[in-house]
């Protein structure tokens, strides 16, 4: 490949925490030059993207990305359509796959078929077989692969004694537990959240305790065994209370997803009656106060990782009664666009920003010295994007387009993709 020279006026320097005029070159995967200012005038056979703002690439530590037995919702190709098109150039893939990533033979074909692709796909292996809770996966020649830690993200790790086994387990490989925080006694399901909605659909709800008990639980042992835990999914208020009060006694991380932050309870009844299953999904949507709370440790960093926990069902899953309904939400598409509609709703700074969709992830993978800044010697991934543009939503490139998102207006659009020093996508 030759070499590749991107100019805009408005390149993001994270060393000096502003976007400025600048030069990317590169003549491969990685970043050969990043020049700033008047260094970034001279050079000649530049791809000028003028007023247009490029910042590094997403990293994506929650999706679901199906193929296997379930390529009918997603395959390996569609995913990373998506994800392109989002502005995704690292996914990592949860183990609720079928069959599931709970043996070596499983896992390893994962990496096969991922290692096919020119974006960077990952994927935890699972806790226990077939995530029943209970029987604990081969976890140290698991973790003796190459993954990124273990989870049962899809189903809570109810047993503490279990939990506390495992994390004491990826604490000595240096890898991660990613949890996903649901009191199965409580949560009734986890149709919808206790609120009027839940009243007026006649549904048994999930009160926010559901996530918080089991929160609570985890930074406690996080605490007690000085092991790291990232949370998947936060929804709730409470949560948020807990994380400030162990943010200086324990280390973890924890996600904040679009639908979450742009969505509130009452909204369900927004859609049209066949359309409402798109509204299911785990933990649930809850109320105002909740989305305020998350909008808010958004911006004050407490919520450290933007990621869209992308869960795609065909209408076979979804075209049900609402009880038997699949639960789950596609986003991977608009990764980039919904993120600059959180960002813009949380008066968010743009420093802030590139740290939760992409150096704080890196940092989590212990990648931070070669993915998510737009740094010499850091992988040639970026996008380029217009944070003002105003677009309706509409899923195309996934083969599921299961979402309550669907049709909404943003502002936030992705014009072009650079992966590994690739333009995968231009709009």
């Amino acid at each position: 490949m030759g070499w590749q020279r991107i100019r805009s006026k408005n390149i993001w320097n994270a060393s000096r925490q502003k976007f400025e005029l600048g030069l990317l070159e590169f003549r491969s995967n990685r970043l050969d030059r990043v020049l700033f200012g008047k260094d970034a005038k001279s050079s000649s056979k530049v791809r000028d993207y003028d007023d247009l703002w490029i910042g590094p690439s997403a990293i994506d530590l929650h999706v679901h990305g199906r193929d296997f037995d379930e390529s009918h919702k997603e395959s390996f190709e569609s995913l990373v359509s998506a994800s392109e098109a989002g502005g995704v150039a690292t996914m990592v893939c949860m183990a609720n796959t079928r069959p599931r990533l709970d043996n070596k033979k499983q896992v390893l074909e994962f990496i096969k078929r991922a290692d096919r692709f020119h974006s960077d796909i990952r994927c935890f292996a699972a806790v226990t077989q077939n995530l029943d809770g209970r029987t604990p996966t081969d976890w140290d020649q698991l973790l003796s692969l190459p993954i990124v830690g273990l989870s049962d993200d899809g189903k809570p790790i109810m047993d503490e004694s279990l939990m506390r086994a495992c994390l004491k387990k990826t604490k000595s490989h240096k890898k991660i537990i990613s949890v996903h925080e649901e009191n199965h006694e409580i949560s009734c399901g986890s149709q919808l959240h206790l609120s009027e909605a839940s009243l007026r659909m006649g549904l048994e709800a999930s009160p926010e305790e559901a996530e918080s008990i089991m929160v609570k639980r985890d930074l406690e042992l996080a605490k007690e065994l000085r092991a790291h835990i990232h949370f998947g999914h936060i929804s709730s208020k409470n949560s948020i209370k807990l994380f400030k009060k162990f943010r200086d006694q324990c280390s973890f991380s924890a996600e904040l997803t679009p639908h979450h932050a742009l969505l509130k309870a009452q909204d369900i009844f927004d859609l049209q009656d066949q359309a409402k299953t798109h509204f299911k999904v785990c933990p649930v949507i809850r109320t105002e106060d909740h989305q305020s709370a998350l909008l808010r440790a958004a911006k004050e960093g407490i919520l450290d990782c933007f990621a869209t926990d992308h869960a795609p069902h065909s209408i076979l899953e979804k075209d049900l009664p609402f009880e038997q309904a699949a639960h789950g939400i596609v986003s991977l598409e608009y990764f980039y666009p919904l993120y600059l509609e959180v960002r813009r709703r949380a008066k968010m700074t743009w420093s802030r920003f590139f740290s939760a969709i992409a150096e704080r992830p890196a940092e989590i993978l212990g990648k931070q010295k070669e993915k998510g800044k737009l740094q010499t010697g850091f992988e040639a991934s970026f996008v380029i994007f217009d944070p003002n543009e105003s677009q309706s939503i509409l899923f195309r490139r996934s083969k599921s387009n299961n979402s309550p998102l669907q049709g909404k207006k943003i502002l936030g659009g992705v014009e072009a993709h650079w992966v590994k020093g690739r333009c995968a996508y231009a709009s």
